[in-house]
């Protein structure tokens, strides 16, 4: 199942993505309720199959079989038929869910590593993005005016789908809700001038974007480190590479995270970006990984003050 969320009369809805429709499960959720004689239909749905897709995550395994019944429902209804089901068209994309945090994986791609000269490290190299640059797909990046050059990093992530703390490797797997893109935007000029300056320029809003949607392990191709990866700009490719040059995987990182913090719910975890590239306002940049989809945004300049960047005295990277 592929699980996001979506605005639809000033409302923001948790759904289920197929083609190109997309199904409002908690009103489908309610609809169920009501065919099976329940009371309070709207109540139990908003209780059981939450419209908010990081409480829906919280809920478990529990909430995840509503929806499976929901879309059910659906297909035995005809989603043509059923007045909660929706073109995409007629719909805005957001961001999947506002996650607690996001936990990326820098230099895991053998083929980036060797391109850019980092040397082999013997654990994953971690570091958090802030949930305040989280937008969602065909929202807007906005790069501020004066602040040198910016890349794309998209990489292929997952999202927990309960309490991590000293898991396995092997038990890593039943900790995963999902799997989505999330395109690590970087002020390369930033952390090329200081590596102390990342952190400023990994974070700055609308630094996040993910999705479009998750896509549950069952729904995904059976090996994930087989999957082709393409960054897009303006409709062109400019990498094709494959999550086979990935050094480690999920089982990997989360279990190295866990070890010294705790994971939780919603949480996202990158495995890292294949060769990244530069792009400018006026752009749209794409993001397409095998058995999730694509991720497209828009891109456009922002007004800020620049004296901190006069005061920097950024490197000229492209």
């Amino acid at each position: 199942m592929k699980i996001g969320s979506f605005r639809k009369d000033g409302q923001v809805r948790l759904g289920a993505f197929e083609d190109d429709v997309v199904v409002d499960l908690n009103a489908g959720y309610a609809a169920l309720l009501q065919e099976n004689g329940v009371g309070d239909p709207a109540g139990r749905a908003a209780a059981e199959l939450p419209a908010a897709a990081l409480a829906f995550i919280d809920a478990g395994p529990a909430a995840m079989d509503a929806a499976k019944r929901t879309l059910d429902l659906a297909h035995r209804q005809g989603l043509d038929a059923i007045e909660w089901a929706f073109p995409q068209s007629a719909v805005r994309f957001v961001a999947p869910h506002r996650p607690r945090k996001i936990v990326c994986t820098g230099t895991n791609y053998e083929d980036y590593r060797k391109i850019i000269g980092i040397p082999y490290a013997p654990v994953p190299l971690i570091f958090m993005k802030s949930p305040t640059a989280v937008i969602g797909h065909e929202e807007t990046i906005l790069l501020p005016t004066g602040y040198g050059t910016f890349y794309h990093e998209w990489e292929l992530s997952c999202v927990i789908a309960k309490p991590c703390r000293n898991v396995a490797p092997e038990d890593v797997t039943r900790h995963i809700f999902g799997y989505t893109i999330l395109n690590d935007i970087t002020g390369r000029s930033l952390e090329a001038t200081n590596r102390e300056l990342q952190p400023l320029g990994k974070n700055m809003d609308t630094f996040a974007p993910f999705g479009p949607w998750i896509v549950t392990p069952d729904a995904m191709p059976d090996n994930l480190y087989a999957l082709r990866t393409l960054r897009r700009r303006n409709g062109k490719i400019e990498c094709d590479s494959n999550t086979s040059n990935m050094r480690l995987g999920f089982e990997e990182i989360v279990a190295y995270c866990s070890t010294f913090f705790t994971l939780l719910p919603g949480d996202i975890v990158s495995t890292a970006t294949p060769p990244a590239g530069a792009f400018y306002p006026g752009d749209v940049v794409e993001a397409e990984i095998e058995g999730i989809g694509v991720l497209r945004n828009p891109v456009a300049a922002v007004e800020v003050d620049t004296r901190y960047a006069r005061e920097i005295e950024l490197k000229d990277v492209v």
